[in-house]
């Protein structure tokens, strides 16, 4: 039952429904846990509350360590998000983005990715 609502519920954002709301950040943190155990991707997409979104893909390979996973988000990030926002690594396995300043919009993140092995925490 809970996969079949799954499907609907998927079926209907493929047609053109809403997306429910999404909480938007002045500064949200990721942490990244574990290692890859597969070769894969990790794609992060910061959209700005009044504008298109900006999206990063870091290419993730078997037996990557959450510190390189983390720097390769923070780099992909700082290269498409300035300047009106940063992306730095804070600690080893944590990237943290912010505006770059008070007049710049909110954001929202989405994060996907398709290697087993790590986590992905996203917190503010």
């Amino acid at each position: 039952f809970a996969f079949a609502a799954l499907l609907a519920a998927s079926a209907g954002l493929a047609d053109g429904a809403a997306l429910p709301p999404s909480t938007a950040f002045d500064e949200a943190k990721i942490t990244v846990n574990e290692r890859a155990r597969e070769d894969g991707y990790v794609r992060v997409t910061i959209t700005p509350q009044d504008g298109a979104a900006l999206e990063a893909t870091v290419a993730v390979t078997k037996r990557m360590r959450e510190n390189e996973i983390a720097k390769g988000i923070a780099d992909a990030l700082a290269a498409v998000i300035g300047p009106n926002y940063e992306a730095d690594r804070d600690a080893g396995e944590h990237v943290k983005i912010r505006k770059a300043n008070r007049g710049v919009a909110g954001f929202t993140v989405e994060i996907a990715f398709s290697a087993p092995g790590f986590a992905i925490i996203l917190d503010n």
